[in-house]
């Protein structure tokens, strides 16, 4: 079973507003931003570790629609971390509470 886990939503805001509360986000949450695209468009970053997870490598895109952005989301285990049964659930859930927490600070 793949340890990987994805989401794409739908924002109103256009993709300036919306990269913007995607950094918001991830420092609220204290990921480390470990790249990202001039724009802020694209940004690579890896969650913080817990005292029941390791930490996830992840990757937010925004992307310009017609009526506001898409934003897709990618987290999967850190590559120097080993893997569990349970990966690709955890992560699955993880994904969404971003994503949640993304769409809450998009207002």
């Amino acid at each position: 079973m793949s340890s990987e886990a994805t989401t794409t939503f739908h924002s109103n805001a256009d993709a300036a507003a919306t990269a913007a509360a995607v950094q918001k986000t991830l420092a609220d949450t204290k990921a480390k931003v470990l790249g990202q695209s001039p724009d802020g468009t694209q940004i690579d970053f890896q969650t913080r570790k817990t005292m029941l997870n390791w930490e996830l490598i992840g990757r937010a895109t925004v992307v310009p629609a017609a009526s506001g952005s898409d934003v897709h989301l990618w987290l999967n285990v850190h590559h120097n971390r080993p893997a569990a049964l349970m990966d690709g659930v955890k992560n699955k859930k993880a994904v969404e509470k971003l994503a949640g927490q993304i769409q809450a600070n998009l207002g």
